[in-house]
C-alpha cells in the first residue's frame, strides 16, 4: 500500500473503462469498502481521484492511518485473546493443560498443525507491536508442544489412561481364566472372612452404609489378600462389595478428596434414582467428624450412635441375608473338596448407579474422557433448544407471542444450573412443567444434547 496512491481506485476505474462493470462492482464491494468503511469518506475518495483533484492524497493519508488503527486493534484483541490464560496455567496439571489448549484449537482452527503456523503468525505481529510478545511465544509453543505430544503431564494422564484400559482388560481376562480354572461353589468364606467384608445388617439408611464401608475398607486397600477374599465373595454371592472396594483404593491411590470417595461409593450403593442434598451433606459431616476423631484409628464394625440415632428416622430397607456362620477352615483354590459347603443366598445386588449430568451426556456423546466444551456448549446451545421446542409445540398459538422464548430461557436456565449435576433428572421437575404450560411438551432433555453434539462436530 501507498501513501500517494491506491491501486485498487485505479483498477477500478480501468475495469469502468473497458466495460467490465461486473468486476468493477465486485472489486468495490470486496475490497474498496473494506478498506474505506465511512461511505462519506470513499465517496470522496473517489470522487477526487476520478477528477485528478490534489487533496485525494490528504484524505488518502487521513484513511490509510484509520486503517492502520483498526488493523492493529484487531490484531491487538487476537493476541490478548490467546494469550489470557498462558501466566496463570499449571503445565503440570494436565486436565488444565487439555482444557486450555483445546479451547485455543476450537477457535483458531481444526487442523492442528494449521493452529500452529497461525499462532507463530501472531508471535511475530507481537514483537513487530512490541506488545505481550513474551506470552505469545509462550502460547505459541504450548501449542507446539501439545499438538506434537510433547508436554510431560499430558503423556502421562494419556499412559495413566493407556493403563486403565489395559488393567480392565486384563482383569476381564483372568475372570474368564478363573471361571474356568476353580468353581465358585466349592470357596468357603470363614466367619472371620465374613465379619470383615459385610457391614452390619441393622445398617439401612444409604448413608450410614456408604459411610460404615469406608470405615471397613479405608486402611484394608494395601491387602491383597483380603482384595482377593472380596472379589471372591463378591464374584460367588454376586454383590457389589468389591467394586465398592475397588472405589474407596483406586480414590485413595490417586489422592482424591474424601468427597470424591464417599460419592463413588455411593454410586455402588444407592438403589435407583438418587438425589438428596440433605443426604450428601450428612455424608460429608459425619464422615468428617469421624476422620478428626479417635475412631478413625481402628475398624469399627458398626457405625457410630450418632450415625444410628439418625438413620432409625428413615423407613427401613429390608436386611441384607448374611451367609451363616461356619466353623470350617478356607479350603485353598487349588486343592480339591469333594465336600460341598452349604449353598448361601445371594445376597440382593444394587442397580449401579450411572451419572447424568449434562457434561456428562456430552461426554457420552462425544467419545471424550474429559470435559472442554462448556463455554461452547452455552454459546451455541440455544438454537438446538428453539428447534427442539419448534417440533414439540402442541397449543394453537401465535408466531408473534413470546412464550416460546420463554420456555427457551427455561430449559437454558435448567441445562445451566445441572451442568455438573450427577443426579440431574428433567421429567417432574418445576421447570417441565412450566415448559408444558406454556405449550411446549419437551419429554427429555436428550434431544437436545444429541442434537447440539452433532451440529458441532
Amino acid at each position: 500500500m501507498s501513501l500517494e496512491s491506491d491501486v485498487d481506485i485505479e483498477r477500478y476505474f480501468e475495469l469502468r473503462a473497458i466495460g467490465r462493470q461486473a468486476d468493477a462492482l465486485d472489486l468495490y464491494n470486496n475490497k474498496i469498502t473494506g478498506k474505506y468503511p465511512d461511505t462519506g469518506q470513499r465517496t470522496l475518495l473517489i470522487r477526487y481521484f476520478r477528477s485528478h483533484d490534489p487533496r485525494f492524497q490528504l484524505i488518502l493519508r487521513d484513511n490509510l492511518v484509520n486503517l492502520a488503527e483498526r488493523i492493529i486493534a484487531r490484531t491487538t484483541y487476537i493476541i490478548s485473546l490467546l494469550t489470557k490464560e498462558i501466566d496463570t496455567v499449571d503445565l503440570s496439571d494436565a486436565y488444565s493443560v487439555i482444557k486450555m489448549v483445546e479451547g485455543l484449537l476450537s477457535v483458531i482452527s481444526p487442523d492442528r498443525y494449521v493452529a500452529i503456523a497461525f499462532a507463530e503468525k501472531y508471535v511475530r505481529y507481537a514483537k513487530s507491536l512490541d506488545f505481550r510478545h513474551p506470552q505469545m511465544e509462550r502460547t505459541a509453543e504450548l501449542i507446539r508442544l501439545y499438538v506434537t505430544d510433547t508436554i510431560e503431564s499430558v503423556q502421562e494422564f494419556k499412559k495413566e489412561k493407556e493403563e486403565k484400559r489395559k488393567q480392565h482388560a486384563n482383569r476381564q481376562i483372568q475372570n474368564k481364566k478363573q471361571q474356568a480354572n476353580f468353581d465358585l461353589s466349592k470357596i468357603i468364606f470363614s466367619q472371620t472372612d465374613i465379619d470383615k467384608i459385610l457391614i452390619s445388617n441393622t445398617i439401612t439408611r444409604t448413608e450410614d452404609i456408604v459411610i460404615s464401608y469406608c470405615l471397613k475398607y479405608w486402611y484394608l486397600i494395601n491387602d491383597p489378600a483380603f482384595e482377593k477374599t472380596v472379589f471372591l465373595f463378591s464374584r460367588k454371592y454376586r454383590t457389589h462389595n468389591h467394586d465398592i472396594f475397588q472405589a474407596i483404593k483406586n480414590g485413595r491411590l490417586h489422592s482424591w478428596k474424601d468427597e470424591e470417595i464417599l460419592n463413588a461409593v455411593l454410586a455402588n450403593v444407592v438403589t435407583g434414582y438418587y438425589y438428596n442434598i440433605s443426604g450428601d451433606l450428612y455424608i460429608q459431616r459425619i464422615w468428617a467428624r469421624l476422620k478428626a476423631s479417635a475412631q478413625m484409628t481402628e475398624i469399627p464394625t458398626t457405625v457410630p450412635e450418632i450415625t444410628r440415632r439418625v438413620s432409625v428416622k428413615r423407613k427401613k430397607r429390608p436386611a441384607i441375608v448374611r451367609p451363616p456362620k461356619v466353623q470350617k477352615p478356607v479350603i485353598p483354590f487349588k486343592q480339591k473338596k469333594t465336600e460341598l459347603h452349604k449353598p448361601v443366598p445371594h445376597l440382593p445386588r444394587a442397580p449401579l448407579f450411572v451419572p447424568n449430568s449434562i457434561a456428562d451426556m456430552i461426554k457420552k456423546l462425544t467419545g471424550k474422557t474429559y470435559t472442554v466444551y462448556k463455554d461452547l456448549f452455552f454459546k451455541s446451545i440455544r438454537q438446538s433448544i428453539r428447534n427442539t421446542l419448534t417440533s414439540a409445540i402442541n397449543r394453537k398459538g401465535t408466531m408473534f407471542d413470546d412464550k416460546q422464548n420463554k420456555a427457551e430461557d427455561i430449559v437454558y436456565a435448567f441445562l445451566f444450573a445441572h451442568y455438573n449435576d450427577p443426579y440431574q433428572k428433567w421429567n417432574d421437575t418445576t421447570e417441565q412443567k412450566a415448559v408444558q404450560e406454556l405449550g411446549f411438551h419437551i419429554q427429555a432433555i436428550e434431544p437436545i444434547i444429541t442434537s447440539w453434539v452433532k451440529n458441532n462436530q
